[in-house]
């Protein structure tokens, strides 16, 4: 060996506690590159001298004729990339070792895969075989441990995201906590695009961004509730109704009340230090939330804060928002969709994903220029142009909560990917009609999310001198085209303009982008997949990623009844639904809109909801359906009745009566967290449209029917005008009520045999 090369191994040697590992990994080199023979030439003059006495000097011999063949037959580049390689094998092995005791020193982990980060990739990489077991580990011990997002997952986070995640995660010393089902799907999401997209296609990937995001883990939830004698938290869910209530309440205040210690309060601080002025989401994330085959949809809240101002009022309500994201673990609604799902016994527990909100600052104002709930498969499908495997969008301008709430008398737009510009509405008046009007934003100032009619909301931004790019986004009326304009004007103008997306839908990289996204998770995952994204900036960036839920027992090849007597047809359907076939239908509960409508007060709106949930729950061994006006699950009551999950979740069917008022049809529940909840309880959702041409609906047989609704719930008697319960078998000489939805024709029709 020259000095050169020498003074090069002395310093490897010296500056590197793997120096053994890197001695076997040259080992395996030469071996594979056939140059063995050289070595094992000048091994046995280092036997002869081990012979006399030698070892410790035969060793060092050993080693620098190693190291000297190894310079003479690899370039002196891939020589540093194998150095490396045996650096973070050793470190690999040091990390399984420290995952595999009884008790994991998360600390002592986290400085490992600290320090192998610190080691450049390169191009050459420890064996799967080593990384897969380590990766499982690291996964289930600080991101999940359900076996299904394990088995996918192992084959795309690697050690380096799992560094990321611990390294913006909190959580407590005692007890590492996971990070939660949503947080688990974001990460997924993320790290199956980037990596697949870049070497492919990378002006594809240019377009998808991160989002900022930190991690709570589940510990610091379950150390809250012990530090503060909030146990009987755990007991809730076995409670009755009435009792959950009472508690509940009591529990809300005690809550709020509740302190987090000193220790947690810092590492909040250093979050919000990090963000300073940047809204944020407290995103719920629970053990089971976004889990293959229950996704929670809209179980537990999320709640965005403004983040502005003093650096405790920033505090205060950061922490309060943590509250009431925890509290929502004990609501009704969520402990009843457990109940139906068979999860009651399972220690559900709650982490909290941060992200920084995605969009821009108007003055007052902050929000995203597009939001979208994404579906990789298109389960509806109004037009043979309209493929399922492509899948949907349904984009809002604005906050994604009207994305994927059913809100107001507003319409998203619905967008098939097979035909991204393909629309039913046909004149200009009615994609003025059937467009969304009404935009969420969040107000710095009020600290709170605030909705605006669009009009309103871009003359007010543009009025106080801030710029907004509406390109993509809003199309104004011109010689009876909507269109988008080469300038907008200075002022929209109320009936001449509208959120169409068209030129967004018209640009292909756009949709492209869109399909490709879908498709690869959709394809990593095993299974459909529902996302929600931001899209601003020219950046797509994935909010949340969850198995799509499917319709139960949707039935194939479904055939309509023909030659029906009149008098035995209950109602027709032309769109809006799925296969299905809905037998021996013994009860219908139906909400008369006019009745409905009449009601003056939101009290009794809300009392309509109460009794739809009591009847419900003395059905729930019966063959039922329920009917209503607009839209069910509405949070504006004076469109629909407004109940929960656990008010509707025993009934086979739920039909919206959808009748135009004042020029506006409600739309369809598709895409929504409501929408979600009909699947998963494998309630099969349908819209009637009474007032198109060639629907019946029998609105006779609804006004004669004897109503039984006394008989199930007595003390609402004086609600008998509103709320009709229909025994179908008493008002129809013993028959019962049948639907069948054929979805390729369209047909759909309800019918007594």
């Amino acid at each position: 060996m020259n000095v050169k090369d020498h003074i090069l191994y002395q310093k490897i040697i010296a500056q590197n506690h793997a120096h053994g590992m890197i001695l076997q990994v040259f080992e395996r080199v030469l071996r594979e590159n056939g140059c063995w023979d050289k070595v094992e030439e000048r091994e046995r003059a280092g036997r002869l001298a081990a012979e006399n006495g030698e070892k410790e000097e035969s060793d060092k011999y050993y080693n620098a004729q190693l190291f000297s063949i190894f310079l003479e037959k690899i370039d002196y580049q891939d020589v540093i990339e194998y150095i490396n390689l045996a650096r973070k094998e050793q470190l690999a092995r040091r990390i399984l070792e420290c995952l595999n005791v009884i008790v994991a020193d998360t600390e002592s982990t986290r400085k490992l895969l600290d320090e192998f980060c610190e080691i450049p990739i390169g191009r050459f990489h420890v064996s799967p075989t080593v990384t897969l077991g380590i990766r499982v580990d690291l996964i289930s011990r600080f991101i999940s441990d359900h076996q299904a997002y394990i088995r996918v997952a192992k084959n795309h986070v690697n050690m380096r995201d799992v560094a990321l995640v611990l390294s913006r995660s909190v959580g407590s010393i005692s007890q590492p906590g996971l990070v939660g089902g949503k947080t688990a799907g974001v990460i997924l999401a993320n790290r199956v695009l980037r990596p697949t997209l870049e070497p492919v296609d990378p002006e594809l990937a240019e377009s998808i961004e991160e989002t900022e995001s930190y991690f709570l883990k589940s510990s610091i939830a379950s150390e809250f509730l012990n530090n503060n004698n909030l146990q009987d938290c755990h007991t809730l869910k076995y409670l009755d109704g009435k009792s959950m209530q009472a508690v509940r309440e009591t529990l809300r205040e005690r809550f709020l009340e509740s302190k987090f210690t000193d220790e947690i309060k810092d590492k909040f601080k250093q979050i919000l230090e990090k963000t300073e002025n940047s809204p944020l989401i407290l995103r719920s994330s629970s053990y089971l939330e976004d889990s293959a085959g229950h996704s929670f949809c809209g179980k537990y809240d999320s709640i965005f804060i403004p983040n502005q101002g003093s650096f405790q009022d920033r505090f205060d309500e950061f922490v309060m928002g943590l509250k009431e994201v925890y509290l929502s673990l004990y609501s009704a609604q969520a402990i009843e969709y457990r109940r139906d799902n068979n999860l009651l016994d399972y220690n559900e527990r709650m982490a909290i994903l941060i992200q920084k909100v995605v969009g821009s600052q108007y003055g007052k104002y902050f929000f995203p220029a597009v939001s979208m709930v994404g579906f990789s498969k298109n389960i509806y499908c109004w037009s043979k142009r309209i493929k399922k495997e492509d899948g949907m969008l349904r984009m809002v301008f604005g906050l994604g909560t009207r994305a994927v709430e059913r809100v107001g008398d507003d319409y998203p737009r619905m967008v098939s990917l097979s035909a991204p510009t393909l629309r039913p509405e046909s004149t200009v008046g009615e994609q003025i009609k059937y467009s969304q009007r009404y935009v969420d934003v969040l107000n710095l100032e009020t600290r709170q999310i605030e909705t605006h009619h669009f009009v309103d909301l871009v003359n007010t931004i543009t009025a106080e001198g801030h710029k907004i790019d509406l390109r993509g986004i809003i199309s104004i009326a011109e010689d009876g085209v909507l269109k988008a304009p080469l300038l907008f004007p200075d002022k929209l103008e109320l009936g001449k303009c509208a959120i169409t997306l068209d030129e967004m839908l018209k640009n292909r990289k756009f949709t492209q982008l869109m399909k490709t996204v879908l498709k690869k998770v959709e394809d990593a995952c095993e299974a459909p997949v529902d996302m929600e994204f931001v899209y601003h900036g020219g950046k797509l960036y994935i909010v949340q990623c969850r198995h799509l839920s499917q319709p139960i027992d949707i039935a194939e090849g479904v055939v309509i009844p023909s030659g029906m007597p009149e008098e035995n047809i209950i109602f027709t359907a032309k769109r809006g639904f799925t296969n299905a076939i809905v037998k021996d239908i013994q009860t219908i509960v139906y909400v008369d809109e006019n009745a409905y409508e009449a009601l003056a007060a939101s009290e009794e709106k809300n009392e309509v909801s109460r009794i739809v949930g009591r009847i419900n729950a003395e059905l729930k061994k019966h063959s039922f359906i329920l009917m209503g006006p607009g839209r069910w699950g509405s949070s504006n009551m004076d469109l629909g009745v407004p109940v929960k999950y656990n008010d509707i979740n025993k009934t086979r069917m739920l039909i919206e009566i959808a009748r135009e008022k004042d020029g506006v049809t409600p739309e369809v529940s598709y895409g929504t967290h409501f929408f979600q909840d009909l699947v998963e309880a494998g309630i099969i959702p349908l819209p009637l449209y009474p007032d198109e041409d060639g629907v019946t609906f029998n609105s006779q047989f609804f006004a004669k029917a004897k109503n039984y609704l006394p008989d199930l719930v007595p003390d609402r008697k004086a609600y008998t005008s509103v709320v009709k319960v229909i025994r179908v078998p008493e008002e129809c000489a013993g028959r019962r009520l049948f639907v069948y939805l054929d979805e390729e024709t369209p047909n759909g029709i309800g019918f007594v045999q």
